[in-house]
Parts: C-alpha cells; structure tokens; sequence
C-alpha cells in the first residue's frame, strides 16, 4: 500500500510485528495510527506523514536522519516517537507542541542537549536518551511530572539537576556510565522509585535521608568509589537487590541485617575482610551474598 511518494508499505495489524527495513503501516478504522519506517535509509521523514493527524506512533530509528522539522508539530495526537540511532544532535524547541507524547527515543546517537522546553512534555512517561553526547540535563526535565522511567547511560553527564527530586512518579532510573561525582540532594525525594541503576560512575558517597526510598526494590552501586554506607540503608524494607561490586567497602552497616526482602548482596572486589555475624541472618531467610 502506498502512504507517501517514496515507499510501499507492509500493512499490519499491530505494529509490535514491524520488521527493520521495511516500511510498516497500521490503520484503525481507516485512520492512520502507527508507522515504521525503521532501518530504511530515509534522510528526512516524508511529507505526507506529517499530515498524518491521526498518527499515535512514529518508529524512526537506525536512519540517517539529522534534523526534525518544525512540521513535526501537526502531528497532534502523537505519543510515542523512536529516533534512536540516527544522527540528530540537536531537538527543536517545538517538540514542546506534542502535549500528548508519552514515549520518546533519543539514544545512540551524538544528540548535544535536551531542550529547556522538554518540561512541557507533560504526558511523558518514558525518555530514553542513552549513548549520546550529552553532558547535562536541563533543570526543567523535574517538570516531566508523569515521567516514571528515565534512561540517560553511557553519556558524559557528570551531574543531575537539584529538579530531579521534583519527578514524584518515577520508578525506574537508570544513569550508569556517566561518571556522576555525587547524587543531588533531592535525589531522596524520589518518593515512587523502585529502581536505581548508578554503577560505573564516581560516586563516592550516598545523600543523606536515604531511607525516604522507601519503594525502592533494586539499588545497583557497582563500580563507584563509595567507602561507606549510611546506617539508613537497612530501612528500606522493599529492597531486595543491593550490588555493590567494586567499591572500596571496608565494612557494611550492620542495619543491613534488617532488610527482611533481600535476595541478593553482592560483595565481589570489595575491601571486606571478614564477614559480620549477621550474614548468618540474611542467609537464613534465603538472601544470596556473593563474596
């Protein structure tokens, strides 16, 4: 079928079955929802998509597409736009239009900057922004209010933005591999987080009030420079996974014996010379600690 002067298009049911280097089409009661233009070769997205009101979906990845038109803003009711791996360095202030996008895909690419006007993406949900050249995020990225899962490793982001603290509904973050000296101290205010991946950094310390996580279920520290723990870490009740590898731990706070939900501590390429009495207590209720 045809859409735009250029290509044909495979015409799916759902557009979970796209396939890289075909053009992918679906329609719902003969309205255009979702297209997939993934892996082939387009340098500009074609014209006829952008008058595509009732487009929901834009897959744009693995293109050499180097810059998004202001046109992209017709697209009124999209909400999910994947343009990993292309070559786009820069998004336009205009990108603040699409109100209704929940899902937007920057990664692997040498993307410079998040615009300042990505906090008016209210119903954002999901941002992945990994393997680019960013070394910073704006202040306003604490404005994304419904943004439960943030994606930005493998960058040069040497530190967060005191805003962080403001995302309520984030539940997942994942910011490895940046060499993050220290964490801001609103990071604790991350009230609904479950998940915080922030190995290889340089993290040498964690913010005070930890124990305010209380959702939090898996805190990946791997490959930091972090000596010692705070005490308040064996109140959070939730945790279940706690990987420590590779930082210079000496000793452990023995609060740790109180997480009644772990499952796995992982002590590998620490300083620990011995092991407290209390492992005893963890193995017991069927924690895997790994030395």
């Amino acid at each position: 079928m045809t859409i735009d002067d250029t290509h044909e298009y495979l015409r799916l049911d759902t557009i979970r079955h796209r396939k890289d280097g075909m053009p992918c089409a679906v329609f719902s009661k003969d309205q255009l929802t979702d297209i997939a233009l993934t892996n082939c070769n387009i340098t500009a997205i074609p014209s006829q998509i952008l008058q595509s009101a009732s487009l929901t979906s834009l897959y744009l990845g693995k293109n050499p597409i180097s810059e998004l038109p202001d046109e992209l803003t017709q697209l009124k009711s999209l909400k999910e736009l994947y343009i990993y791996a292309c070559k786009i360095r820069q998004l336009p202030e205009t990108i603040a239009q699409l109100d209704h996008l929940e899902i937007l895909d920057l990664s692997h690419q040498p993307f410079e900057a998040l615009p300042d006007a990505i906090g008016s993406l209210k119903n954002l949900r999901v941002l992945y922004a990994s393997s680019t050249v960013m070394t910073a995020l704006p202040e306003s990225i604490g404005e994304l209010h419904a943004l439960e899962y943030l994606g930005c490793t493998d960058n040069n982001i040497a530190h967060l933005p005191e805003s962080l603290g403001n995302l309520k509904n984030l539940k997942e973050l994942r910011v490895y591999g940046n060499g993050l000296k220290e964490l801001p101290q609103t990071f604790t205010r991350l009230s609904s987080l479950r998940e915080a991946y922030l190995r290889d950094n340089a993290l040498t310390s964690l913010p005070p009030n930890m124990d305010n996580l209380q959702e939090l279920e898996v805190l990946d520290l791997r490959n930091n420079n972090i000596a010692k723990l705070p005490e308040e870490l064996g109140n959070l009740t939730e945790l279940y996974q706690l990987d420590l590898r590779a930082n210079p731990q000496e000793e452990l706070p023995a609060s740790i014996c109180n997480l009644k939900h772990l499952r796995k501590l992982d002590l590998r390429w620490t300083r620990l010379t011995s092991e407290p009495e209390w492992f005893d207590q963890l193995r017991a209720q069927g924690t895997l600690i790994y030395l």
